[in-house]
């Protein structure tokens, strides 16, 4: 059933991935197209933020025909860091778009050229907020209930391209206005936010390889202590993603309590924990008599 329930996840994150890729190719596609035509640098800088965003989807595409990998005698705790990994993959695409509007920002200042400004340059830029606004809500709104790494962080890469989008309309304006450097500051602004989105992603992702707790020892404790014959618990560690949470820790009884009962308490102690905290997957307590 566990192993349906992820199959299932699984697919739903690949179905979408594939959606918001067909969408980010279309609006990288109207970017670039005018940004070369026009000679409006910050639009094709936010074209090739967004061609990233399709780079970055078909990563988590593949990333997700590993992370769906059952685990085995090599992998006993399964494949599910690859998912934080692929999100990792992305984020490097990100720095590397940072790299590429800077580039474009050096050329342009030593050029003096000015972009070409016409009103269907602020069409284009309007049609593609609209999408990257919904597709980004959609995306964002799936990982949180899929618990997705890779979904989340795709979400984080598209949602800079609505601040990119909204610094490009700024600067159509000032063009218009014969105030051609606006241009130049937007990219700017791009990068700034590019990296920022970039840094969040790899904090998050490094705290998980990292092994940084994902829940704090005391609501363990707590809640272990609410099933009777339990003495203490202590020593509480925990690690893993929002969705695969993996426990350990030491449980105490009293000496005279039988082996096999103390066993079956345990037992009901792993059951609640997993009821109260869902993104638990695996607990293992460590049973031990009071005093020792």
């Amino acid at each position: 059933m566990q192993e349906r329930i992820g199959g299932d996840r699984f697919t739903r994150i690949g179905r979408i991935l594939w959606i918001v890729l067909v969408l980010n190719l279309a609006v990288a596609g109207a970017k670039i197209g005018w940004g070369v035509a026009s000679g409006t640098l910050s639009m094709l800088a936010d074209g090739v933020h967004s061609l990233f965003d399709s780079f970055s989807n078909v990563i988590g595409l593949v990333g997700l025909r590993v992370v769906r990998r059952p685990p085995d005698e090599d992998h006993p705790y399964g494949h599910r860091k690859f998912e934080v990994l692929t999100a990792l993959g992305i984020s490097m695409f990100l720095f590397l778009s940072c790299y590429q509007i800077l580039q474009s920002v050096f050329l342009r200042f030593g050029s003096g050229a000015s972009p070409i400004v016409t009103p269907a340059s602020f069409a284009i830029m309007l049609v593609t907020l609209v999408v990257n606004f919904f597709v980004a809500r959609y995306e964002a709104k799936a990982g949180q209930e899929l618990k997705s790494p890779v979904l989340v962080a795709d979400a984080a890469h598209t949602r800079t391209d609505i601040f990119a989008s909204l610094s490009v309309l700024v600067a159509l304006t000032a063009a218009r206005y014969n105030l051609p450097n606006v241009d130049l500051l937007a990219a700017l602004f791009i990068v700034g936010i590019i990296a920022l989105m970039g840094y969040r992603i790899v904090d998050r992702c490094f705290g998980v390889l990292a092994d940084s707790r994902a829940l704090a020892p005391e609501a363990i404790r707590r809640t272990a202590l609410k099933v009777n014959d339990v003495v203490d618990v202590h020593e509480v560690r925990t690690r893993g993603m929002a969705d695969d949470i993996h426990i350990d820790f030491h449980i105490t009884f009293k000496p005279d309590l039988p082996i096999s009962e103390a066993h079956a308490v345990a037992h009901r102690v792993v059951d609640l924990i997993q009821k109260e905290f869902p993104g638990v997957t695996d607990v293992v307590p460590h049973i031990e008599p009071e005093g020792e």
